[in-house]
């Protein structure tokens, strides 16, 4: 008499042929199997970065008016000193929310989900941030350049009054060309004191002192950082028939009345051009906006030049979730809307900040469908 067949999986050896594999262990097995891959993969996913950085659209601000204080409010700007108009309607500044970065860097798994999402632009990280550059590198440029925005949107709108705001220039450092030798021993902040051992009392005898010398030639520059004296060494550089160390210098400026801006959490250039409209608008009798929902972007200098900037689309996304119906954006940039604007938003283009004033002008007079399209300026 034979035993019924064993659904264990132990037996006795010599006492007949093996039992047949348990279908239950196989699929135990394979089971583990699985759970070992989608574990490993997700560590994979989660630890490893990649040199990108993604872009979606951020939180947007009324520089205006203070959506709580009345029609007389004031947003973010305040002016003292000088006669001031209310103002109605909205006029925003746009932000893009930035995953990845130095100290923050992209992880493969967000990557993955990032690309996919039609809102998220996915760009190499090298676009906007320098290969070494640390967190707090990153967070001191953004910051410097937020005011630097305030200041040339303070003068730029002034400018466009037809006030005078005299300027000095000075021997601070404001930016370092990336591409001198000066780069890499000088920084922002920087304030150059001698050239070959020779005092330079403001930028005027700095820029003599540099010319005088030829072109790939070495010279000490003596500075002060952080209020400490130092010495360093670097190259001249030789562009369009002059000599230069590279090096944009901190214009100082006296402004005949005080405009405050006050804003926490954003850094970066680009509100520049709404910041200056908002100055205009206080400055000036009636609402520029006529009441509009009116919204923007755009690196300005001081001059009024509306300089290009990055996001736009992410940009024009959050402000149309706003409820923003025009949008004043860089005339170079123009690409990167057209053909693909939200419905219920027109982005007009702009070049300068007379050009914003204008457009902003023509939509609170109604006369906004008169105005060039970034659909219509394609091509």
């Amino acid at each position: 008499m034979s035993s019924a067949p064993s659904t264990g999986s132990t037996g006795s050896a010599g006492s007949g042929p093996d039992p047949a594999p348990s279908p239950h262990g196989a699929q135990g097995t394979l089971l583990a199997a699985s759970s070992f891959c989608a574990i490993a993969l997700a560590a994979v996913f989660g630890v490893v970065h990649v040199p990108y950085v993604a872009l979606s659209p951020g939180p947007v601000t009324d520089v205006i008016a203070d959506p709580g204080g009345g029609p007389d409010a004031r947003g973010l700007i305040t002016i003292s000193g000088a006669q001031t108009y209310p103002t109605s309607g909205r006029l925003d500044l746009t932000t893009v929310s930035l995953r990845g970065g130095p100290g923050l860097e992209m992880t493969l798994g967000e990557l993955l989900v990032d690309w996919v999402d039609p809102q998220v632009n996915v760009v190499p990280r090298e676009l906007y941030f320098p290969p070494e550059q640390t967190r707090e590198e990153a967070d001191d440029r953004s910051a410097a350049e937020m005011t630097s925005s305030q200041t040339n949107a303070k003068v730029a709108a002034l400018t466009e009054l037809g006030i005078d705001v005299p300027a000095t220039t000075t021997t601070r450092v404001e930016e370092v060309a990336a591409d001198v030798p000066a780069a890499s021993v000088l920084r922002a902040g920087d304030v150059v004191t001698s050239v070959d051992g020779t005092p330079v009392a403001d930028f005027a005898a700095l820029q003599a002192a540099v010319r005088a010398l030829p072109g790939d030639a070495e010279v000490e520059v003596g500075i002060t950082r952080g209020g400490e004296p130092r010495t360093v060494r670097t190259r001249t550089v030789a562009r369009d028939g002059a000599t230069l160390l590279g090096l944009t210098p901190h214009v100082e400026y006296a402004f005949p009345f005080d405009i405050d801006i006050a804003i926490d959490d954003v850094g970066g250039p680009s509100a520049g051009t709404v910041f200056a409209v908002g100055i205009v608008d206080e400055l000036t009798p009636g609402a520029l906006t006529g009441g509009q929902h009116v919204a923007g972007t755009g690196a300005i200098a001081a001059d009024g030049t509306v300089l290009q900037i990055g996001g736009l689309r992410q940009k024009v996304l959050g402000a149309r979730a706003d409820g923003a119906a025009w949008f004043l954006a860089p005339r170079q940039e123009c690409g990167q809307v057209a053909g693909a604007t939200p419905e219920g938003i027109t982005v007009v283009p702009v070049s300068t900040l007379h050009e914003a004033v204008e457009a902003v002008g023509a939509i609170g007079r109604g006369e906004g469908d008169s105005l060039a399209t970034c659909e219509t300026a394609r091509g």
